[in-house]
C-alpha cells in the first residue's frame, strides 16, 4: 500500500473514487452525486487541491485509489490557525484494516508542518459511530452537535463537530 499527496495526474482516480464514495455513503458528504457528475473536467482540475495548506492525501493499492482524506487552512486572518479535514473516504473492501487510520495520520501530521496551523476540526454524521471512534483515536474531541446538517434522500442527518489541538 502506498500514501501520498494525490497530484493533478491522480485526478481521474480521485473522480472516480469520490463518486463511489458520494453514490455508497450519500449521507457522509455534503456533496450530492448529481452536483459532483455535473462539473467539467477543466472544473475538477481547477479545483483539485495542489498546495501545503490545501491537499489530498491517497492510499494506493498497486494502481488503483482505495482510500482519500483532503485538507485545507482556513484563510482568513482571524482563522488561519485553523485547518479542516475533509472528504474521508476508504473503499469498503479497505475498511477495518487500519488504512483509515494510516491515511488521516499522515494528513495529520503534514498539516502540523503548516506554521500557523493550532488544531484542526472534522464534521462527522452523529450516526457513524466507526468514524467517531477512528477520529477519537486520533486526538480529536467532540464540540458540537449540529442538529439536521444534511437531507438526504427525505432523511435529516445530525453532525458531530470535532477538534484536535495541536499546539
Amino acid at each position: 500500500m502506498e500514501i501520498r499527496n494525490l497530484t493533478i495526474e491522480d485526478l481521474p482516480e480521485f473522480i472516480r473514487l469520490r463518486s463511489e464514495g458520494l453514490k455508497q455513503s450519500p449521507e457522509a458528504f455534503g456533496e450530492s452525486l448529481e452536483e459532483y457528475e455535473r462539473k467539467t473536467l477543466e472544473q475538477h482540475k481547477n479545483n483539485f487541491p495542489s498546495s501545503s495548506d490545501n491537499f489530498v492525501i491517497g492510499a494506493f493499492d498497486k494502481n488503483t485509489l482505495v482510500g482519500v482524506v483532503g485538507f485545507y487552512q482556513k484563510k482568513s486572518e482571524k482563522m488561519k490557525h485553523k485547518g479542516i479535514i475533509w472528504g474521508m473516504y476508504i473503499d469498503p473492501s479497505y475498511r477495518r484494516k487500519g488504512l483509515g487510520k494510516d491515511i488521516l495520520n499522515y494528513a495529520i501530521q503534514k498539516a502540523i508542518c503548516i506554521e500557523d496551523i493550532l488544531q484542526i476540526e472534522l464534521a462527522v454524521i452523529s450516526s457513524n459511530l466507526s468514524a467517531k471512534k477512528l477520529y477519537e483515536s486520533s486526538g480529536f474531541e467532540s464540540f458540537g452537535k449540529e442538529k439536521r446538517a444534511l437531507f438526504v434522500n427525505g432523511e435529516f442527518y445530525d453532525e458531530d463537530h470535532m477538534v484536535k489541538i495541536i499546539k
